[in-house]
């Protein structure tokens, strides 16, 4: 028997019970119980995961309805077949020379050959 069979066994051997309970214990009493257990943990998830507080910024402060309704993204948006792919290809390699610039300035870099 290989690894992979002995993962895959222990996986579901995990996960199909625990899709057992979710499904016998919905709306029932217990399933209140067990949110109100984890509740704690599910707070300190979101609390330490910066994507959590980027997104409550980014919302809060309006930039993610300004960026949805710039010109630049419904422009983005209207462009097909080649167009868009020159677009996305042109604009993320000039981001990634301005971020690869910038990460050599303190020192840093993202190409892996010069780690």
């Amino acid at each position: 028997m290989s690894e992979d069979f002995i993962i895959i066994g222990i996986t579901l051997m995990v996960l199909l019970p625990a899709l057992y309970l979710n499904l016998v214990l919905q709306d029932t009493k217990a399933m209140s119980i067990m949110k109100k257990i984890f509740w704690p943990l599910i707070k300190l998830k979101e609390w330490v995961d910066p994507n959590h507080w980027a997104n409550k910024i980014g919302e809060k402060s309006g930039a993610y309805d300004k960026a949805r309704n710039s010109k630049m993204r419904k422009w983005g948006d209207s462009l097909q077949g080649w167009k868009w792919w020159t677009w996305q290809i042109m604009a993320g390699g000039i981001t990634l020379i301005i971020c690869e610039f910038l990460l050599n300035m303190i020192g840093y870099s993202i190409l892996p050959w010069r780690w």
